[in-house]
């Protein structure tokens, strides 16, 4: 994959790195396997026999936990606080381990954003993982056959081209030195960069900021002084084309390290946002962090192994902070309870229903109308469940049934389409437009 930046300093737009290319002539477990660089002798041995005895489940199970393994292992060459900051996940402690606090689906997020793979690929992934966690914990359905020879085999050509079959994956090498050029080099106001990064992809401006932000909660010296330099020049450019969420998140950033003595770095991010009329978005207080930190649970059990039974807890926990959701923990709050109404391609959380409900039902209707304009446009988990058949179906059905959604007087066109769309119960035009915006962010 090419980096951010090239060495002469051109900007170029972030692109994917390339896949292990497996032939489509190789269609069985033996095949496909022997490609991947990361199995060892022994455990590419065990693949190939768990496949061929039919033992699918099991084989998909080993190849998806590997796969994850691997994948979160070069994750972590990246730092604890930098995979904090990408994921808004201000409850991650600094000497956390990452399997603590990176799911499986943060994981695949993560990496595509980065550009480790492509979106079609981080598509096929998640559709791996809801495989994979389905029938880990299958249903009592009398007819249920369990999973398929094919679902097997995909699973393991999708691990292998995108994960398992590198021997490593050097964008985490590439954006280390790319994080390193903002802590020892002072962009002027002229370089070709910000222009550059004006017109990249959404969520490369993001991960820019964030990555900024990251270090300066954790650097001193010359570090500090070069990253808020380079924060106070690029954010003015940036700022524009935010979306609220991010701003949000740059607001409590300014809020945590005022809040920690870090004084040097409060000071400059506050010169920052000051540039940019930002301060709306700092917090006035803790209570939105205690509402992230409810929703990050809720998605990381959605998300999870054996979700339709780990999500009625942390739902519940998140109801029963109150009605009213912090104005800075709203977007996160409601990709996490809107996922458990919508669900997943095999059903949703039966006993979680409830809480989400009632906290839906005391969203204002000036909220949504906010939701639909600001946050849905940039939530790209959110927008990525939506691409699926089934679940843009129960989607429609869930918007339905909330009087308050009807009838929302919307700012942006794109929002009024997607809304229409919604209470057409045109699902394959719910389906397309939400890919077309996650595409947009990357």
């Amino acid at each position: 994959m090419k980096g951010p930046l090239v060495a002469d300093n051109s900007p170029v737009l972030w692109s994917a790195r390339d896949i292990v290319e497996v032939p489509a002539t190789a269609v069985t477990a033996a095949d496909i396997a022997s490609m991947a660089k990361q199995l060892s002798p022994r455990e590419l041995h065990q693949v190939i026999q768990t496949f061929d005895s039919g033992l699918y489940e099991m084989g998909a199970t080993f190849v998806w936990t590997r796969t994850m393994a691997g994948l979160k292992r070069q994750l972590a060459s990246l730092g604890i606080d930098f995979i904090a900051e990408m994921l808004d996940r201000p409850d991650i402690r600094a000497d956390a381990e990452i399997h603590e606090v990176l799911t499986d689906f943060d994981a695949v997020r993560l990496a595509e954003e980065l550009g480790m793979f492509g979106s079609s690929h981080a598509l096929r992934l998640r559709h791996a993982l809801e495989t994979v966690t389905h029938f880990a914990d299958p249903p009592s359905d009398v007819d249920d056959e369990g999973m398929m020879p094919e679902e097997a085999i995909g699973t393991l050509r999708t691990c292998v081209q995108t994960i398992l079959g590198h021997d490593e994956l050097g964008v985490a090498v590439e954006f280390a030195q790319f994080r390193k050029r903002l802590e020892s080099e002072v962009l002027p106001d002229a370089a070709p960069e910000i222009e550059g990064l004006a017109n990249s992809p959404y969520f490369f401006k993001r991960t820019v900021l964030r990555v900024l932000l990251a270090g300066i909660k954790t650097a001193s010296g010359a570090q500090l002084e070069n990253l808020l330099a380079n924060f106070n020049t690029l954010l003015p450019s940036l700022w524009p084309g935010l979306m609220d969420p991010d701003r949000h998140m740059l607001g409590r950033g300014y809020a945590e390290l005022h809040a920690d003595g870090q004084s040097k770095a409060s000071s400059g991010v506050r010169s920052a946002l000051l540039k940019v009329s930002g301060f709306d978005y700092v917090p006035e207080n803790l209570r939105s962090l205690t509402f992230l930190e409810a929703a990050a649970r809720v998605l990381g059990a959605h998300f999870g192994w054996d979700n339709f039974h780990t999500e009625p807890a942390p739902m519940r926990a998140l109801a029963s902070l109150g009605s009213s959701i912090p104005i800075h923990a709203f977007a996160k709050c409601m990709t996490a309870i809107l996922c458990v109404r919508i669900g997943n391609p095999y059903g949703v959380s039966f006993d979680a229903q409830s809480h989400a409900i009632r906290m839906l039902e005391n969203v204002t209707r000036e909220r949504w109308a906010y939701f639909f304009d600001e946050c849905l446009p940039a939530d790209d988990v959110l927008l990525g469940e939506l691409t699926n058949e089934t679940v843009a179906t129960r989607w429609c059905h869930v918007l339905i049934d909330i009087e308050r959604v009807q009838e929302l007087s919307l700012k942006k066109k794109s929002s009024r389409t997607f809304l229409k769309a919604s209470f057409d119960g045109d699902v394959a035009a719910v389906q397309r437009l939400a890919r077309r915006r996650s595409e947009a962010l990357r």
